[in-house]
């Protein structure tokens, strides 16, 4: 049967199957066993030193190494078969310390001039390659009363500042509640606190002025408690240097975390489940005056 389509056509077809098969070709390339070495805090950076120290140790427990390289600041360590890896990792936490995180890893095998070409392999899902899948719920009810605290501090500088006796300032029951002398200072205070802060509701009980926040400005500290620890876990997750991975919004306080091919979850955990917080807290000067009726 005679070929109906010109030359042109027929050698553009075979330019598209050999480039696609060129880009195909890392699928063929089995990944190799790894541990990864990162530090648990971004100012700790692996050196070709750690990476010796690393090799040394691992040769001496008779573990034998294919490859050491330095990737993103991170050190990964190739081995020869899988049933290595968890010895390996056990090595080389004990000779690092606490300050290193050794995770489980995989490592690509494609050559260099492939990669070179922008080639890489299909990184598979959880449903074909296996990983670790997190679901995470974002305490709400401490970022409120963080608020809150922060608040109440602003309160006592406030009162302070205008010289407005009050007996105490505390956080009790999703409240500020602020124990003033008489009825003249809580209005004066009420009156005063009322100027900067449009997202409370102000209520009088007593000599007790109460400021909770409103509807829409818990709504706006829950978004902004989760689009921050979105940020956070994103930058823990590239410590894993996991490739693909998932980190997103679910529900209204909840993120999903999926981290495709990771075999170490108790790693993974502890990274991803480090608490950081950072405060500022005011200190009072020797000169500074004090007030005897707040307790």
């Amino acid at each position: 049967m005679l070929n109906r389509y010109p030359l042109w056509k027929n050698l553009l077809i075979l330019l598209v199957i050999i480039i696609g098969a060129v880009y195909a070709l890392p699928n063929l390339y089995p990944e190799n066993p790894a541990v990864q070495i990162s530090g648990t805090r971004g100012s700790i950076e692996i050196t070709d030193s750690d990476l010796n120290r690393a090799e040394q140790a691992l040769k001496q427990a008779g573990i034998n190494v294919v490859q050491a390289s330095l990737e993103n600041n991170t050190g990964l360590i190739r081995l020869l078969a899988d049933d290595q890896q968890l010895a390996a990792r056990e090595v080389i936490q004990a000779s690092f310390g606490e300050k290193y995180v050794v995770a489980l890893a995989q490592a690509a095998t494609t050559p260099e001039w492939l990669v070179n070409l922008g080639a890489r392999g299909v990184n598979l899902g959880l449903d074909l390659r296996g990983g670790v899948h997190f679901l995470m719920e974002v305490d709400m009810d401490a970022a409120v009363k963080q608020q809150l605290e922060v608040t109440a501090s602003e309160v006592r500088a406030t009162l302070r500042t205008e010289r407005l006796r009050f007996r105490k300032v505390s956080v009790e029951n999703g409240q500020v509640q602020v124990l003033l002398g008489s009825a003249d200072d809580l209005a004066k205070a009420r009156r005063l606190l009322q100027i900067d802060r449009k997202d409370y509701i102000f209520q009088e009980e007593a000599s007790v002025l109460l400021l909770s926040l409103n509807e829409q400005a818990v709504r706006n500290l829950e978004d902004y408690a989760v689009d921050q620890n979105l940020i956070t876990l994103r930058n823990r997750v590239n410590e894993l240097g996991v490739a693909e991975p998932l980190v997103q919004r679910s529900g209204r306080n909840r993120i999903v975390v999926e981290l495709p091919g990771v075999q170490d979850t108790a790693a993974a955990k502890r990274i991803l489940g480090a608490t950081a917080n950072l405060e500022f807290r005011l200190e009072a000067s020797r000169n500074a005056e004090v007030f005897d009726t707040e307790t």
